[in-house]
């Protein structure tokens, strides 16, 4: 349900989450507050998608002017005992997580920005009391389950997370409770949060890493930074639209949609098979370029400025045919991640995106703290020789990358989703709901959507569509040259997404995605 309001708003995967931020706006809290306390209870709740051992990014908005947090790890600087990355086990735990760097940057924000007196103690309550009395396994922790019951088999830290003391799976509406999990949070909530990375609790962590062997050391963790940076913008329609740096893929999201900003989407029919056709054609040119490209800008020659400039946009719209579509060649890359956004009573918007890379990350338990670690390492490309390939102390190519834009009307869009190859695809139809067909928050997140390459489950690399598209666009789009497949009504498939809308006469919208079990509230 879309929540509405003209004070604050909150909306994230679950609504557990939902209500502990819900209850921090009612005692005054910062929309970054807000999102603090539902970002930590998810990190106990969702422990499939997100935790205090990955990472995260956040966009801050007051209205009009946008800016972003980065809380991303990097490598360490010896490789794990296998000698090499894998994609799961000890050997994909090999990056540092940054998660609570970019929280304690961000609380310092609200703090001495925003004006915030909330403390770490008011701020984790409540998910130190979910972790330590239990709560309820939810139905998409059980659906992951399901979906994954080899890894878990494989993997000792993944069972005892996901299994009673017989072996079998939890089931929705379990009651769990994570009791090492809770001693580290109301251990960081007592002495603050940076103790993860220079304390008693990073010693813990480094022990740990000793005993796993994916080659992280205590002074890794110590390096570790989050750190503020500009967003990149581009002009969209009667606005701007900001996205995130490399290292994450942000920069491919902000190029297809400059590139289909010389396509008047208003005039085509919203949902037809030309309306999708320009969005998969502009969206498979980039990540193209994204796969070959994108890096750590700290060790790579990435120029964003050409990236995004005018010229480079008509070059790409000018490589788009308007009645045949381009094979797909490329192999998918699936990931995984949560987004949870917060507007709060003064109008300022607080966006997180937390994630352990792939659901259940690592699939590694880091000692006794209860932090499963992620498994970001793994989004390295295998060839060293490559921009994205593994180097010490090098940050991999990232999916994250949550959209804003600011319209010169005063109108206010936030949005993000989960899924990796999905993010982009996703947004981009965010966006053009909300910007081109000024649909309502509600109306944009039940829009049908397309995934052009595989899904979580290394499905095929085939455009998948939502069953809500007709028949006659598939038609046409098969006979553009598409390799069409299609997947259920509301499939989360598509990713969970989420969006905020505030208005120039303050009136605020709110809704999570309808694919899952997401929820909405008002303050």
């Amino acid at each position: 349900m879309k929540a509405e309001s003209r004070a604050g708003v909150i909306c994230t995967p679950d609504p557990r989450a939902t209500a502990a931020g819900q209850s921090i706006l009612q005692a005054g809290g910062t929309a970054i507050d807000a999102a603090t306390a539902a970002g930590a209870v998810l990190s106990v709740v969702c422990p499939h998608m997100c935790g205090i051992g990955g990472d995260a990014l956040w966009l801050l908005s007051d209205g009009r002017q946008v800016d972003t947090l980065m809380g991303l790890g990097q490598a360490g600087h010896r490789l794990p005992e296998a000698g090499a990355i894998a994609m799961r086990g000890p050997a994909s735990a090999a990056t540092t997580a940054g998660a609570l760097r970019a929280w304690s940057l961000a609380h310092d924000w609200s703090r001495h920005r925003w004006g915030s007196t909330m403390t770490w103690p008011d701020l984790l309550e409540r998910a130190i009391s979910l972790a330590r009395d239990g709560y309820e396994v939810s139905g998409n922790q059980a659906f992951w389950q399901q979906q994954r019951q080899d890894l878990i088999r494989e993997l000792p830290d993944l069972t005892a997370l996901c299994c009673d003391v017989t072996g079998r799976f939890f089931t929705e509406g379990t009651l769990v409770s994570r009791p090492d999990l809770a001693t580290t949070l109301a251990h960081l909530a007592r002495v603050g949060v940076a103790d993860f990375y220079q304390g008693e609790l990073a010693t813990a962590l480094a022990e740990g890493f000793d005993r796993l062997g994916n080659g992280l050391t205590r002074e890794d963790l110590t390096r570790t930074r989050a750190w503020h940076s500009e967003p990149l913008g581009i002009r969209y329609r009667s606005g701007t639209l900001y996205n995130f740096p490399p290292p994450t893929q942000g920069v491919y999201t902000l190029s297809a949609l400059n590139a289909l900003s010389y396509v008047d989407l208003s005039t085509l029919t919203n949902g037809g098979a030309d309306y999708f056709h320009y969005l998969v054609e502009a969206i498979k040119a980039q990540l193209r370029q994204r796969n070959q490209n994108l890096c750590d800008p700290a060790g790579g020659t990435l120029d964003t400025g050409r990236l995004l400039s005018r010229e480079r946009a008509a070059v790409d719209y000018a490589a788009i045919d308007p009645e045949n579509a381009v094979p797909w060649t490329e192999q998918g890359q699936p990931a995984d991640t949560v987004w949870l956004a917060a507007t709060d009573r003064a109008g300022r918007t607080a966006c997180l995106m937390q994630s352990l890379f792939h659901d259940f990350g690592s699939g590694c338990m880091i000692g006794d703290t209860g932090v499963l670690w992620l498994n970001r390492a793994a989004g390295f490309n295998p060839d060293p020789t490559h921009a994205n390939g593994w180097a010490p102390g090098k940050r991999p190519a990232h999916t994250l990358n949550p959209s804003a834009w600011l319209g010169d009307d005063g109108r206010q869009f936030y949005f993000g989703t989960q899924g990796g190859d999905g993010q982009p695809q996703t947004q981009m139809v965010l966006a053009t709901q909300l910007v081109d067909y000024r649909r309502s928050v509600d109306e944009a997140l039940l829009a049908p959507r397309f995934l052009q390459g595989r899904s979580f489950f290394g499905s095929s690399e085939k455009l998948k569509l939502e069953q809500t598209i007709s028949g006659t666009v598939a038609s046409d789009l098969l006979r553009r040259g598409h390799d069409i497949e299609w997947i259920p009504e509301l499939s989360p498939f598509t990713g969970l997404a989420g969006a905020i809308a505030v208005y120039p006469d303050g009136h605020r919208e709110a809704m999570h995605d309808p694919r899952g079990d997401g929820t909405a509230l008002s303050q």
